[in-house]
């Protein structure tokens, strides 16, 4: 039994780690090709997944607290209607909190509330696995919702890493009579845009992060 539950505990942080490098590399990728940044320099270290996480927290926090609450709610009082309005508090949830992060548009909304109402259709979608399904169908409905969900992950980190970049609050640096703003880091590789009138270019300038010495941080 103990051999049993190490493997089985080896798996869930085997996938745990997997989950978490993707989220990190979709946030990152996001966030790069919102800014031009080649998404080729795209490094996934310590630092990078530390920071992340902390923009991760407050979106993952509402949508799983939230409907999860309602859940156990409803199976506390035994409310099968409370229990059943679950599944659609993931969608308001997921909706409101991925339009809070993304453009405040009227197509924006809209496009919210798709995504919300596929993660909707996943939540539901397994109960549609019946016992006396054939092979083929049960195997067809698991590569159904297998792409659904990562379809979902994939595109929700995209946007929460282009909503971060788009916010702008970037470092400052000063070099000879030059200010630029800080884009990222990845290893040696430092990326920037010079500031010029009060405003961003929309060139990137690189630098080795060794030839930045003598820069001058003036804020943000």
């Amino acid at each position: 039994m103990i051999e049993r539950f190490l493997k089985r505990e080896g798996l869930v942080i085997a996938i745990g780690t997997m989950m978490i490098y993707a989220a990190v590399y979709f946030f990152e990728r996001g966030y790069c090709s919102a800014l031009n940044i080649p998404l080729d320099y795209i490094e996934i270290s310590v630092p990078t997944i530390a920071s992340d996480l902390s923009h991760f927290y407050f979106f993952i926090f509402p949508v799983a607290i939230i409907p999860m609450a309602i859940m156990a709610k409803a199976e506390d009082k035994n409310n099968k209607g409370l229990y059943a309005l679950a599944p659609v508090s993931w969608w308001l949830v997921y909706s409101a909190v991925l339009f809070f992060y993304g453009d405040k548009t009227l197509q924006s909304a809209f496009m919210c509330l798709f995504f919300g109402g596929l993660v909707f259709w996943a939540v539901r979608y397994k109960d549609d696995f019946k016992e006396g399904d054939t092979p083929l169908r049960a195997q067809t409905a698991t590569v159904i919702l297998i792409s659904m969900t990562l379809f979902l992950f994939s595109t929700t980190f995209i946007v929460l890493g282009r909503s971060h970049a788009e916010a702008g609050n970037f470092e400052v640096y000063r070099n000879n009579d030059k200010k630029y703003a800080l884009l990222k880091v990845y290893g040696e590789n430092v990326f920037m845009q010079e500031i010029k009138e009060g405003k961003r270019v929309s060139e990137i300038t690189y630098f080795n992060a060794q030839n930045m010495t003598g820069m001058i941080i003036t804020g943000k």
